[in-house]
């Protein structure tokens, strides 16, 4: 089976500095900012998880995702590693990321990925996330 992809952007390419922008406002949206979701995400937005849930989300599925974590995990935050890779032409980029917060013990869970993201007019319509339980070397 063969994927192929087009350039997803409808207006100026994206740009490196567009793309640190929207991965700054993803981290800001995770850390519990949901008001951003209409400024950061395209009409008809998808977040696909790659994990055994399979699952998908559209916008407001991922807010009350969000909002729902925000309230179960204590200092729960999420941050990008290190700055995007993008490819200007395609309108898409990837990031590195990582996710701390402490269980029910007290304890620090860390949790890391990729999200790789497509950008129409400006905005994330696509994110492809894959999360695992390891960090990042440096």
């Amino acid at each position: 089976m063969s994927v192929t992809t087009t350039p997803t952007t409808d207006s100026a390419p994206l740009t490196r500095e567009a793309g640190t922008r929207l991965v700054e406002g993803w981290a800001a949206l995770w850390n519990g900012d949901v008001a951003l979701a209409d400024q950061i995400l395209a009409p008809g937005f998808r977040l696909h998880f790659a994990d055994d849930s399979a699952a998908t989300f559209g916008r407001d599925e991922l807010t009350a995702f969000i909002s729902a974590n925000s309230l179960a995990f204590t200092g729960m935050t999420f941050a990008a590693d290190a700055p995007p890779l993008v490819d200007s032409e395609r309108g898409e980029l990837a990031c590195r990321w990582s996710e701390r917060h402490a269980d029910d013990g007290g304890d620090v869970v860390v949790k890391s990925g990729i999200d790789m993201f497509a950008v129409t007019d400006g905005r994330i319509s696509a994110v492809w996330s894959l999360t695992g339980n390891r960090s990042f070397a440096a």
